[in-house]
């Protein structure tokens, strides 16, 4: 009996200690690893607020800003606008990686291979095959898998060179026949157009 009730003991201790003794794969990173030197930050809720896409999207985003006004005129910020995904997606004009990367180094700010994200003052994680080119709050971030880019998009870029901006905006826009599409303003740029986006970034 006494044996018994050892054994007993000795399963469940063996079990509490293999449970105590387990660390899952930490998903929020330390505050040394979010202000690391090298990494750039967005917060989650500008994913895409700001964001590049192909042009052919171009009557569905007016139609979509049309929408998305009327529903706040009436909802005020009471309630939340799901935006529809794009008919056309970025990732259909299969623009390469290293493509971009030539384009947007034009911008002669730092490129960052580490980017966060997260929301709050302490809540940060690593933005996965996310590739941010600019400094503090101002920056072009775009996100790739098998190094075909997916999304482009923008927080804002009044701390960056302003002719540099306009040109690598322009040139991008030219190349793969895209628009930007401010989801804040509900602002459409044409990125052929240079005067556009000059007037934009004023």
């Amino acid at each position: 009996m006494a044996i018994g009730i050892g054994i007993i003991i000795a399963i469940f201790a063996l079990v509490y200690f293999t449970k105590s003794n387990t660390k899952t794969a930490p998903s929020e990173l330390t505050k040394t690893e979010y202000r690391a030197k090298g990494t750039i930050f967005y917060h989650e809720d500008d994913f895409c607020q700001i964001e590049i896409i192909p042009k052919e999207n171009l009557s569905d985003l007016l139609k979509l800003a049309d929408n998305i006004a009327d529903f706040t005129a009436e909802k005020g910020n009471s309630d939340i606008y799901v935006r529809e995904e794009n008919k056309v997606s970025l990732k259909s004009r299969e623009i390469e990686r290293t493509e971009l990367e030539k384009l947007l180094t034009e911008l002669g700010t730092e490129k960052h291979t580490e980017v966060i994200t997260g929301y709050g003052s302490d809540y940060r994680v690593k933005s996965e095959n996310t590739i941010g080119y600019g400094k503090e709050y101002s920056a072009v971030y775009f996100d790739f898998e098998n190094d075909k880019v997916e999304n482009i998009w923008i927080t804002n870029l009044f701390g960056l060179n302003h002719e540099k901006v306009v040109d690598v905006l322009s040139k991008v826009g030219e190349k793969w026949n895209l628009v930007l599409m401010d989801w804040n303003s509900s602002e459409l740029i044409d990125l052929s157009n240079k005067e556009m986006i000059n007037k934009y970034l004023k």
